[in-house]
């Protein structure tokens, strides 16, 4: 997905969130090249929730998306409660047609 304006603003929200904190230098680089950065400029822009198996930590090493998700007030949640609340159900068994 190509960003959009909305997107760009969003970008520079959590570069300024990400830099802001007490993150080693290594850590903002990091997170700032990945996926996870364009994901949650994504979420942030479009009022959309971010789905991971990550956790929050309170580490300065490793910036975790839980982490910048809570920061900029972005909902997020894992699969699993993904699953719960859309009421996901996984049927075994044959057909019956």
């Amino acid at each position: 997905m190509s960003p959009d304006e909305a997107t760009l603003r969003s970008f520079a929200a959590v570069t300024g969130w990400v830099q802001g904190q007490s993150y080693e230098a290594f850590a903002i680089s990091t997170f700032l090249q990945k996926a996870d950065y364009y994901l949650v400029s994504q979420a942030h822009a479009g009022g959309h929730t971010v789905v991971t198996h990550e956790v929050p930590a309170a580490a300065n090493r490793k910036i975790k998306i839980p982490d910048v998700c809570i920061g900029l007030r972005i909902k997020c949640m894992s699969p699993y409660e993904m699953l719960r609340h859309e009421r996901a159900r996984f049927v075994l068994g044959r057909e019956t047609a």
